[in-house]
């Protein structure tokens, strides 16, 4: 093989070993996943009222769970416990490198004996435990696409099914939000038929002046409902007197994301 030859034989080997080498996708390099720190302290002058802040800087979503029933989506939020103990509080945070999370426990070290008055003493009875059911008038149950409006669907008197109007609920002086569905609810996410639910133990509280206009509102743990199972969690109590409730809140998706429109209930003293 002469000089040449041998040259253009090297050259085609070269050529045929870097068609080989293989192929490297170049991807964006991701942050990291965030560390899901979070701060707290308590609100001077008041230790049953904590603020909590996220410690991460770049996150486009966030989730608290205060284990006291209420939970928050936002980077600074002020919860109240009302009840002395020690609360798990949970916060998780997400980005595009992925998800953090951590837990911390907050120490509450005295009890509020709310004083049962005003809207308190309507909603709960006091000693005296009140017991709410769907009232039997026309328009118990109304739906509409905004806030107060009917115009979607109102019902007509008695016009309710039996497993609407044997739930019953009671709100303690003390927080606990008490629904009796005798082990089953009508379910609006399939077809509006009788399913089991199991209840678990629930609390609620009451936030004035935050209302649609001014008025009180009732809030409930997340997912959480009255009336019905696409409703809530939180409602404003439109009426509120010794003989009726009358409560007004937001339709709820079936993932527990507001929906678009607007429920409003009417009940009465058992």
């Amino acid at each position: 093989m002469n000089k040449l030859s041998i040259i253009l034989t090297g050259i085609l080997i070269s050529l045929i070993f870097a068609s080989c080498d293989p192929y490297e996708e170049k991807r964006p390099e991701l942050p990291a996943p965030p560390s899901g720190s979070f701060s707290w302290n308590y609100l001077p002058g008041d230790e049953n009222r904590v603020v909590f802040s996220t410690n991460v800087a770049e996150g486009f979503l966030h989730f608290w769970d205060f284990d006291n029933g209420r939970t928050s989506n936002k980077t600074t939020d002020t919860i109240f416990f009302p009840q002395m103990g020690s609360y798990d509080v949970s916060y998780s945070v997400f980005n595009s490198g992925g998800m953090g999370t951590s837990v911390q426990t907050v120490e509450i070290s005295n009890s509020v004996n709310a004083l049962c008055e005003g809207t308190l003493e309507l909603l709960s009875g006091c000693d005296q435990q009140k017991t709410w059911v769907f009232s039997q008038v026309a328009g118990a149950i109304s739906v509409g696409p905004d806030p107060y409006s009917t115009g979607w669907y109102s019902s007509p008197a008695g016009g309710l099914v039996v497993e609407q109007y044997d739930d019953s609920y009671q709100f303690s002086v003390g927080g606990d939000f008490i629904y009796e569905n005798q082990l089953s609810t009508i379910s609006p996410f399939e077809g509006y038929i009788s399913i089991a639910l199991e209840v678990p133990a629930l609390n609620y509280s009451l936030s004035p002046g935050t209302g649609t206009s001014g008025e009180d509102q009732i809030l409930l743990p997340s997912c959480w409902f009255m009336g019905t199972w696409d409703s809530g969690p939180i409602y404003d109590i439109v009426e509120l007197t010794e003989s009726s409730l009358v409560i007004h809140g937001r339709l709820q998706n079936g993932d527990c994301t507001a929906g678009n429109g607007y429920f409003t209930f009417y009940f009465v003293p058992q």
